[in-house]
């Protein structure tokens, strides 16, 4: 396999390795935090942190690969052993279990995650755990990174047209572990080279083409549930399955009916879904962080606001000056 060279000043190389090391430990720390004081945790976690990823995801998913702690766990896993690259038939089963596990994970924040932090705290150990392992017998971050992860679609998807891109944080050697559809090596590109978004309507047919087409209906279902006791995680599932297949066909409709051009759709789907994400989360964040409401208008308003900024951008360079995203790095 060819090998691609990353050439970083030391600085740039001690700035991700820092913000690694604080990455971990306040990981390390969150699952502390989570057994021992449950509440605290539970909310800076789900209204403090997450609602500012999809952000940065537009912006470019490059910063959250280069410190997310799973990522790095997987890479600890390359030091025991000996690894391979998977095989096709192992890809696939890999990328479809991690679709699974967010249409399981995701939802069961209503009725498990958003409440319990021990049990949320035995599942971020257990996932860590798996990262470990497929870096134990898969090359560099292959088994889990580049396939299993399940915020994996979520980068492809906000990270199509990344507005800013910097040079990737890990992986100085590249060895192209994963040839087609890796972030940190083709950047905006992995999202075509994974979904084959240029060949009109077939792209729906592949697992992470159906991923995006349903992911605004299963934003709006899983948004308007109310979190509740585990019993309900019957109607939790059914409304968010339900969601997404209104979600499929009508994307469906539009691309194969309304036969909109292959390479809009997507581009359109990743704008709906964040500006839905924002819309429901920004006073969900107010009410669970007990501050004023206007605080959480503010992180709607922002989070759309930026959507909209990748929209422009995004449009602009496709469509219209076809200027390059400022390179950084």
């Amino acid at each position: 396999m060819a090998t691609h060279v990353v050439v970083r000043s030391e600085r740039e190389a001690r700035f991700w390795a820092s913000s690694r090391v604080f990455a971990m430990l306040a990981t390390v720390a969150l699952l502390g935090a989570l057994v021992v004081w449950p509440g605290n945790a539970l909310a800076v976690l789900w209204y403090g942190a997450i609602p500012l990823l999809p952000a940065t995801f537009f912006l470019s998913p490059i910063p959250w690969r280069s410190v997310c702690p799973l990522a790095t766990l997987n890479e600890w896993g390359n030091l025991i052993g000996r690894q391979r690259a998977p095989t096709a038939r192992e890809v696939a089963w890999l990328t479809g279990l991690g679709l699974v596990l967010f249409h399981l994970m995701v939802p069961a924040r209503r009725f498990l995650f958003n409440e319990h932090g021990l049990v949320l705290a035995v599942t971020v150990a257990a996932v860590g755990l798996l990262a470990v392992g497929l870096g134990v017998v898969y090359s560099v971050r292959s088994g889990f990174c580049n396939d299993l992860c399940p915020v994996l679609p979520v980068e492809l998807l906000y990270g199509q047209a990344p507005v800013v891109r910097l040079r990737r944080g890990r992986c100085e050697t590249c060895t192209t572990c994963t040839p087609r559809g890796c972030i940190d090596l083709s950047q905006g590109r992995a999202f075509t080279q994974v979904t084959g978004t240029g060949r009109e309507w077939q792209w729906l047919t592949k697992p992470f083409g159906l991923f995006i087409a349903a992911l605004p209906g299963f934003i709006i279902g899983y948004s308007t549930l109310p979190n509740g006791p585990i019993d309900q995680a019957f109607v939790v599932y059914g409304t968010t399955l339900g969601w997404s297949l209104a979600s499929l066909v009508v994307v469906a409709g539009i691309t194969i009916v309304g036969r909109v051009e292959a390479r809009l759709v997507p581009i359109g789907i990743a704008a709906t879904a964040g500006v839905l994400y924002y819309w429901f989360t920004g006073p969900v964040v107010a009410r669970e962080l007990a501050v004023a409401p206007v605080i959480g208008e503010v992180v709607r308003w922002i989070g759309m606001a930026v959507v909209a900024s990748w929209l422009f951008v995004t449009l602009r360079a496709r469509f219209g000056a076809r200027s390059n995203p400022a390179e950084i790095g």
